[in-house]
């Protein structure tokens, strides 16, 4: 028997994307390679991740994902150019590159007095 070629796996221009940029910025993350190698995702599927020309992800990929970077699997993805309804429920994921301004946790931290800090995590 013949097995059917697989298309074209380019992500297409508009589609869902995995976006890990933003998350890895903000758990302060410097080598992402090393850590997503960690987490147990293969370096070619972190080259993949990390360039945006990933088109699959498993469910033990994106379990790890999910629990090495303590988060949901709404956090890693965005939408890119979609046309979508008013109402869809896909508009709940963000655009794509409308984070970049995001700021890390250590800068988000060196504009906080020590009192500011101990106020936000004892969460009064």
């Amino acid at each position: 028997m013949f097995r059917k070629k697989r298309g074209n796996l380019t992500p297409r221009q508009s589609s869902i994307i995995l976006d890990l940029h933003p998350i890895l910025k903000a758990r302060d993350i410097r080598f992402p390679t090393a850590f997503l190698i960690k987490a147990g995702i293969n370096n070619r599927t972190v080259t993949n991740m990390m360039n945006g020309t990933a088109v699959q992800l498993n469910f033990r990929q994106l379990t790890n994902l999910c629990l090495s970077l303590n988060c949901t699997p709404n956090d890693l993805f965005t939408v890119r150019d979609m046309q979508l309804p008013e109402n869809h429920a896909l508009h709940a994921l963000p655009v794509s590159g409308a984070d970049d301004d995001l700021p890390t946790v250590a800068e988000w931290l060196a504009g906080k007095s020590v009192e500011e800090v101990k106020t936000i995590l004892r969460g009064k």
